[in-house]
């Protein structure tokens, strides 16, 4: 069992790995800027960036830390007991050990073998190597460089191949002792947990060898690219980003999926509960109910119309026929297909523009541009005038513009830093003037001594809003004399002014974001917060649908698109809480329970990641089609939690007391598939073994699954509250308390906390 010191280091080297492999995909996407010269495109290392993200995924959901021995499943029944088979216990354990150690290694020399072609393609160690030159080269120096790195590709790729198969013949031994289901006296079996942890890290080898395989075959591919092309010139690729578009910080699995998915981001619906938007399905049941109103309206005109035949001429050309006529056509011109479709395309701009936080931007940088530069446009003669020309004002508004984001935690990250900045810079440029006047050459020197360590500050650390203030001002008030050979002003004032204008600048950006359309952090986290849980939920539906269902391609591109966005929305999330660190507030936000909803966001996503690799080799008779209404209980308890958790955060109302067990539906799925899977046929031990591997692995994912889900709920429970009915009273805790072990028994989870909770 892992000690504390040893699960902190585990929780650490998986948040640097999620954040090493989010920084790879922006050092990507950075790299389309360079100029560079070599043999391979950008391009070609785009799928190993893909296989470093699942490696992780896989290594999340399929290598969790043991955790402390307990009982698979609880018996319904109290008088039943369990009994648990550890006779294969140990037999599994000296099967499955040098097995999983085999596999892990051979993986490990793959990964050692693809670092070594990377390096080989595009970082060679010998720079002198003539097979990087760019006006000679020497054949047989590339054919035997590629020679040698195919040949480890091809060993590698073999032993891969080996240690695979021999992992799956080894499947067909290690359950065939196992006891599924109910032995001859009617007691449930239960399976070791052992089997369980054991099971499922196999599984994650298993998928990442085959990840792997992958690999190897596109390394292998780089190495005949590198012998085939000439070093060439690489010119920038022509992208979104050269107009300032950001791109997602992940790569998705689907290449249509970034450009969907990246303006899909973009959309910020109003999550509060006084919404007054309609939804989608709120139109179109307004436009069912109009479209019968009508039809009635047309029948009762038409009726209304044969009567008006019999009439008189003189009737029909009265002032009151004509009136009707006129509101007929009204009536006929404001509800024709035409005007209708109109209607719904206006109504959907108005309520864009509406609710547009690109428009709420532009008019907050309008009008403190206006106001700031306002004195720029008075009569030369007005004193106003005279002063913003001798008190540099336009440094004011080109602080303003460089100051106000998007929303208030990060206008005051960006503000206190400038602030910060302008003021030490403008400090450092006195003392440099100060020690050298006008003589020009001691000025480039200490200038340029100053500008090394600040871009140091600007490229390795994240205070470039310090930094870039700091270097600009040095330079501008150092060469304040040669910019502008007739100024009469002290080179103090002119420090002291520009920080006070860059410092005033920066203060009106700060008011007008904080007073004219504030977007707080706290406010845009519950917002996404609840958006992700329904990410979540469309996404564990969506793989749901697709076990019951033939397996299309729009099923899987839908799928891996709700994983690109829920993993752009929980990087959204966790910049959101490092904006949330820098806003001003009265009251103290609970930061440290944001951070566990993402991390416990985090994990359910990657475990749904693994539930979809799973289930692409699950036995579908046993495991599926004959555990049908089993496996609907389960579903609909993971949908209800989640609908919980989503609803929570939207409103911020408090849970409800009492909501349906998904760990009681597991353990009632998990009875039914292991009686399905003990009277199924073992003709074949090794596909029979296989399966049953996939099995066991896909129960402690959904055991996963449970715990990290009854986590969000706890957590949703201590931030916003439980309305209980039933709380821990003296006169009542006898008749209504009872052991905190069986409180799965009937169904039934409880949010409250364990240290006020009766049932």
């Amino acid at each position: 069992m892992p000690n504390p010191e040893e699960r902190e280091v585990h929780n650490a080297l998986q948040a640097s790995l999620l954040t090493t492999s989010i920084k790879l995909n922006e050092t990507y996407s950075q790299a389309a800027f360079e100029l560079r010269i070599g043999r391979l495109s950008l391009r070609s290392i785009r799928p190993l960036i893909s296989s470093i993200e699942h490696i992780r995924r896989e290594l999340a959901w399929g290598m969790p830390l043991k955790q402390p021995p307990e009982l698979r499943r609880r018996s319904s029944s109290k008088s039943v007991p369990l009994q648990v088979d550890h006779a294969p216990s140990d037999k599994f354990h000296a099967i499955i050990g040098p097995t999983a150690q085999n596999l892990g290694y051979t993986v490990l020399n793959a990964i050692h073998c693809i670092e070594a072609t990377i390096l080989f393609a595009y970082r060679p160690q010998n720079t002198s190597s003539p097979r990087f030159s760019l006006f000679s080269s020497s054949v047989q120096d590339d054919l035997k460089g590629v020679e040698t790195q195919l040949m480890a590709i091809q060993a590698a790729e073999k032993q891969l191949s080996m240690a695979i198969e021999d992992s799956k013949d080894k499947f067909g031994v290690l359950y065939q002792d196992i006891h599924l289901g109910e032995v001859a006296g009617g007691s449930p079996v239960e399976v070791p947990k052992e089997i369980y942890d054991g099971s499922l890290a196999m599984i994650a080898l298993l998928q990442m060898a085959g990840e792997m395989t992958t690999a190897l075959k596109v390394a292998e591919r780089l190495v005949l690219l590198c012998l085939q092309n000439p070093s060439r010139l690489w010119y920038p690729r022509l992208t979104l980003a050269w107009l300032g578009v950001l791109p997602g910080p992940f790569i998705s699995d689907d290449p249509s999926a970034n450009l969907s998915v990246n303006f899909a981001l973009e959309e910020h619906p109003m999550h509060s509960a006084d919404n007054p938007l309609l939804s989608e399905f709120e139109r179109r049941q307004g436009m069912a109910e109009y479209a019968k109103r009508l039809a009635k309206k047309k029948v009762r005109e038409t009726s209304d119309l044969k009567e008006k035949n019999g009439r008189t001429l003189k009737a029909c050309g009265s002032f009151r026929s004509l009136l009707n006529g006129f509101v007929s056509l009204l009536s006929w011109c404001w509800t024709n297909n035409r005007t209708m479709d109109f209607r719904v395309h206006l109504w959907g701009f108005m309520r864009a523009l509406k609710h547009s936080h690109h428009l709420r931007h532009a008019l907050k940088n309008a009008v403190g541009v206006a106001t700031l530069t306002f004195p720029a446009f008075l009569p030369p003669t007005s004193p106003t005038f005279r002063w913003y020309q001798s008190w540099h004002g336009q440094w004011m508004t080109i602080s303003y513009l460089w100051v106000l984001e998007t929303n208030t935690g990060s206008t005051w990250r960006t503000g206190y830093l400038r602030i910060l900045g302008t003021c030490i810079g403008a400090v450092h440029a006195y003392i440099i003037w100060a020690i050298c006047r006008v003589n020009p050459y001691g000025l480039v020197v200490l200038v340029t001594a100053a500008d090394i360590p600040i871009t140091w500050f600007i490229t390795q650390t994240n205070l470039a809003p310090l930094a870039v203030p700091y270097s600009v001002t040095i330079a501008s008030v150092s060469f304040a004399k040669y910019t502008t050979p007739d100024m009469t002003q002290p080179i103090i004032d002119l420090a002291l002014l520009r920080a006070l204008m860059i410092t005033a600048g920066m203060v009106a950006a700060l008011l007008m974001n904080s007073i004219l359309f504030p977007r707080h952090g706290r406010v845009l986290f519950l917002s996404h917060t609840s958006r992700t849980f329904g990410l979540l939920s469309n996404l564990y539906l969506t793989l749901s649908h697709e076990m019951f269902h033939a397996k299309n391609p729009e099923d899987r591109s839908k799928v891996l698109k709700y994983e690109l966005q829920t993993r752009n929305e929980l990087y959204r999330l966790s910049a959101l809480i490092m904006t949330m660190k820098n806003e001003l507030s009265l009251l103290p936000k609970p930061l440290r329970h944001y951070r566990k909803v993402v991390l416990n966001m985090q994990k359910f996503l990657d475990l749904l990641t693994g539930l979809r690799k799973i289930r692409e080799n699950l036995p579908r008779q046993e495991s599926v089609i004959d555990v049908f209404t089993e496996r609907r209980a389960f579903m609909s308890s993971i949908c209800i939690l989640m609908y919980a958790c989503q609803h929570v955060f939207r409103t911020r109302e408090p849970l409800p007391q009492f909501l349906p067990s998904a760990r009681h539906a597991l353990g009632i799925l998990e009875h039914h598939t292991h009686d399905c899977l003990r009277k199924a046929p073992r003709h074949d031990a090794r596909a029979f073994g296989v399966s049953l591997g996939y099995v066991f692995a896909e129960q402690e994912t959904m055991r996963n699954m449970v715990n990290a889900l009854e986590k969000l709920l706890e957590l949703s429970g201590e931030l916003f509250g439980t309305s209980a009915w039933l709380t821990q009273d003296g006169s009542w805790s006898t008749a209504t308390m009872v052991d905190r072990d069986d409180e799965d028994l009937d169904g039934w989870y409880s949010t409250l906390p364990a240290r006020s909770e009766d049932v």
